[in-house]
């Protein structure tokens, strides 16, 4: 009885915890350090935290940009009649803004390993590998593979007419 009562607390614990609370790790600082538990100094953890917080504020207005240019061709695909040459220039600067992302990310992602010893950078190199394997990362979205099998609700069952 003792033993299920610990549970029960635990659990609740760990649901009411947030961010930074539960299985991935406990405790400040960033989240590389609390969710790949690399053990990080109090100085990985100050520059780490210094080069996200510099990484959200180059990465926001590019991220609100994108969302602006979705909802534009969202808009000129729902007219009557549709603008190919206004789709397709909205597609374009969606290109351009989703390359300029993905150079950022790079950036900060060297930029953090950069930081880190070499058993640090192997146990998050690891980590990602084993999250990737997971299917933490895959087709149906983060963490499909465990809650619905290889494929996402209705996925995979082919076009059924109309």
């Amino acid at each position: 009885m003792s033993m299920l009562m610990a549970t029960a607390v635990n659990a609740q614990l760990n649901r009411q915890g947030g961010r930074g609370q539960g299985p991935c790790g406990e405790g400040d600082g960033p989240a590389y350090g609390m969710r790949y538990n690399l053990d990080l100094t109090e100085e990985q953890q100050a520059e780490i935290t210094a080069l996200r917080t510099e990484h959200f504020k180059a990465i926001t207005p590019l991220r609100n940009k994108m969302a602006e240019l979705k909802a534009r061709e969202r808009t000129l695909l729902s007219e009557e009649n549709v603008d190919l040459k206004a789709v397709n220039k909205t597609i374009d600067e969606q290109t351009e803004l989703a390359s300029s992302i993905r150079k950022l990310q790079v950036k900060q992602q060297v930029a953090v390993k950069g930081l880190l010893t070499d058993e640090q950078a192997m146990k998050l190199q690891q980590r990602r590998q084993f999250a990737r394997r997971d299917g933490f990362h895959g087709k149906g979205g983060q963490r499909y593979g465990q809650r619905y099998g290889s494929r996402g609700p209705g996925q995979g069952r082919g076009y059924r007419g109309i």
